[in-house]
């Protein structure tokens, strides 16, 4: 079959590189003048497979109201008469139920434990380089309370979950760099089997790969409508004119929405801001293992010589304008935390916008309107899940059934 893949950005590339070692042929089109250069960009780049968390959690609604006028907030609503962010976030809090947080994060974890497996296995199909490391992750907390909570609760996951519980000293004997740290943090959690690198080089270097094997890419080319008729998905109308598929897979991010909307299709995709700052790093104050600081909801992960602190989440529409006072606090917390790594003076300041569902689980699978496939809305995940994501599709589009439970990830659940 020839297979339209409209999107080039981790998840794109990776449905596309599935497809076409699967003997279809794929043609993607992607807006921006390369792979890699929206979402996928700066992700935090932890890639956490067991112990996968979506952002609903039930702590959230009350985290979100303490904070809602504080411009350095983790999460954040901006004011809108815009009913769909009312609307999107009504739905995401309603997620936040300790029953609901339970079930979603076991659809996340099948999906993720089975896409770290295929991520494994493309690295070994194919000479990628992306600054992987397999060195775990250590989670700091900052009060007592929530690290023995969290380390409680670490004890009644099965053995492959569980994490090195350390004290703030023997943190800083498996991390040196955090000797330096203005803030002793209680404890940390150290999951040894989770695995860090950079999305974009990731997906720059898969996209060739499936150059390599026979699929096509081509850019500066934005998708304008999907082309239809008798309820059957026939291609997608450009900027540069119609192109005509046999199947069309839609890995917009948070793009997709608008364009299945006059399909008579209302997915619940709404772009979530996140922030991220890059620079060079040098000396003693870098870490070699990714970092997560719970209370701040923010990654610090090293890619050789480089260092990246990302996250927060910001309800502000499709506006990409990076708020002044958040960038500077996320940054004045990565030098309090590491004031030796570098000179926060060289970061580079990106946003991005993550295509998030309410229940932060992607759409992944077939529509009601034949030919029409969806492998969209991963939200902060889109890293973790991509290769699943990508082969899951890839059997879905070429009549095989997946080798992974798809409760939970399928357009179903807000039909």
């Amino acid at each position: 079959m020839k297979i339209l893949v409209l999107g080039a950005g981790v998840v794109g590339v990776a449905a596309a590189y599935y497809l076409v070692r699967a003997g279809h042929e794929v043609r993607v089109l992607e807006r921006r003048e390369g792979p890699g250069l929206e979402a996928s960009y700066a992700n935090g780049g932890q890639l956490l497979d067991e112990t996968i968390h979506p952002w609903v959690a039930p702590n959230v609604p009350a985290m979100v109201l303490r904070n809602f006028a504080r411009s350095d907030a983790p999460y954040r609503v901006r004011l809108s008469p815009a009913p769909e962010r009312w609307l999107w976030g009504a739905r995401f809090l309603r997620n936040c139920s300790a029953v609901n947080v339970a079930r979603i994060t076991e659809d996340l974890r099948r999906l993720a434990v089975y896409s770290m497996a295929a991520l494994n296995d493309v690295r070994q199909a194919e000479p990628i380089e992306f600054d992987h490391s397999d060195l775990g992750v250590l989670r700091l907390f900052r009060d007592a309370d929530t690290f023995s909570a969290a380390a409680a609760a670490a004890l009644g996951e099965d053995a492959v979950r569980q994490p090195d519980k350390f004290t703030w000293d023997q943190c800083l004997e498996i991390e040196p760099a955090l000797n330096t740290s203005w803030v002793r943090f209680a404890g940390g959690l150290h999951y040894h089997q989770e695995q860090t690198g950079d999305a974009h080089k990731f997906t720059t270097a898969l996209a060739a790969a499936a150059i390599g094997h026979g699929a096509s890419f081509d850019y500066g080319r934005t998708v304008t409508r999907l082309l239809h008729a008798d309820g059957k998905v026939t291609g997608a109308a450009t900027s540069e004119g119609e192109e005509r598929g046999d199947a069309v897979l839609l890995s917009l991010g948070c793009h997709s929405a608008e364009l299945v909307r006059p399909l008579g299709l209302r997915v619940p995709i709404y772009p979530v801001k996140g922030y991220a700052q890059t620079f060079a790093a040098d000396g003693p104050g870098v870490p070699k293992l990714a970092l997560q600081d719970v209370a701040r909801k923010t990654g610090i992960t090293p890619f050789g010589t480089r260092l990246r602190i990302a996250g927060t989440a910001e309800l502000d529409g499709f506006n990409k304008r990076a708020d002044p006072k958040r960038a500077a606090a996320m940054l004045g917390n990565l030098m309090e935390i590491l004031p030796d790594c570098g000179d926060p003076a060289t970061a580079e300041l990106w946003t991005g916008l993550r295509p998030m569902t309410p229940d932060c689980a992607p759409i992944i699978g077939a529509t009601p309107r034949q030919n029409l496939y969806l492998d969209t809305g991963h939200g902060s995940l889109g890293w973790t899940l991509a290769c699943g994501s990508g082969r899951v599709i890839a059997d879905i589009i070429s009549g095989q059934p997946p080798a992974v439970d798809m409760s939970g990830l399928t357009l179903d659940r807000f039909l």
